[in-house]
């Protein structure tokens, strides 16, 4: 295994690499995989060690970046603001006031009669150098077999829709005797929240099965698939699980040889809010390895 803050680095640097990219390029269609190509990473997991190392979404840096230089324009040139939000990539007045509104707090046409600039962030790129401070997470490396599971999706916030999903799960499964002590209650959240909006977030709960059943309704079937697995304990309210997923891939993946697999990841409950209190909650992440 390479040195940690070796391998850190180098992650450092393949991401420099995409915020230089960007900013170079911001009038230009910046896409996901183009982006991935030039930092050597697999499209899958790309826009989740981006986040996860700037603390700024892929979709969210660009934005940023273009509503910086929108604002510079509307302090020193003379073009109208529609045509200051199409450079920007807003097809429409409204959208770009928006958006505006939504970084800085005031329209596009309050700020120009502001005269005053704001303080603008920029294209910041990563330290090299600087030491890696947060403790290394180490999970245990399991092999599995492909698992059936009964599952129920739901769209929208992750929190509201697993409670909703595992409500109508357990509704079906109760009955057929399904929920035993070996039984599993699985989480694949779909959408990574770094990226999809909360109302569009796909989330399927799951719940592995030992016998053929037949699903009816909105309960359907499927197989988890089999293989390499890192998995990891999160500790704490279920609200807690992007910080847990950021420490993965900004702290443990540089620093080890395995690499991701691309196959979602899902969650296996321990225990349940209606069992403990929130801090004494348990749950796994399993990463997908290759």
């Amino acid at each position: 295994m390479p040195p940690r803050d070796a391998t850190v680095e180098d992650y450092r640097e393949r991401i420099n690499r995409v915020i230089f990219h960007i900013e170079a390029h911001l009038d230009e269609p910046l896409m996901l995989v183009t982006l991935a190509q030039i930092a050597c990473f697999s499209p899958f997991h790309f826009h989740r060690i981006f986040a996860a190392f700037t603390g700024e979404t892929l979709a969210g840096f660009i934005r940023r970046l273009r509503l910086e230089r929108a604002a510079y324009g509307l302090l020193h040139l003379d073009a109208p603001v529609t045509e200051i939000a199409l450079g920007a990539g807003y097809e429409t007045h409204s959208a770009f006031t928006r958006a505006f509104v939504a970084l800085f707090g005031l329209t596009p046409s309050a700020y120009r009669q502001r005269h005053e600039p704001f303080a603008l962030r920029g294209a910041q790129a990563l330290p090299l150098g600087a030491p890696t401070e947060e403790p290394l997470m180490s999970p245990e490396i399991r092999t599995i077999a492909p698992m059936s599971v009964l599952f129920v999706r739901r769209t929208g916030p992750y929190g509201q829709a697993a409670g909703e999903a595992f409500a109508a799960l357990c509704q079906f499964a109760g009955p057929l005797g399904l929920l035993g002590p070996d039984t599993r209650f699985i989480g694949i959240s779909h959408d990574d929240p770094h990226v999809t909006e909360p109302a569009k977030f796909r989330y399927d709960a799951c719940l592995s099965v030992a016998r053929a059943v037949t699903p009816e309704g909105e309960i359907g079937a499927k197989t988890i698939e089999g293989g390499k697995y890192a998995v990891f304990l999160h500790r704490g309210a279920f609200e807690g699980f992007q910080q847990t997923y950021d420490q993965i891939f900004r702290g443990w993946l540089p620093s080890t040889h395995e690499r991701l697999r691309e196959a979602p990841s899902f969650e296996v409950y321990l225990n349940s809010p209606d069992q403990v209190p929130a801090e004494d909650l348990r749950a796994e992440i399993w990463l997908p390895l290759e």
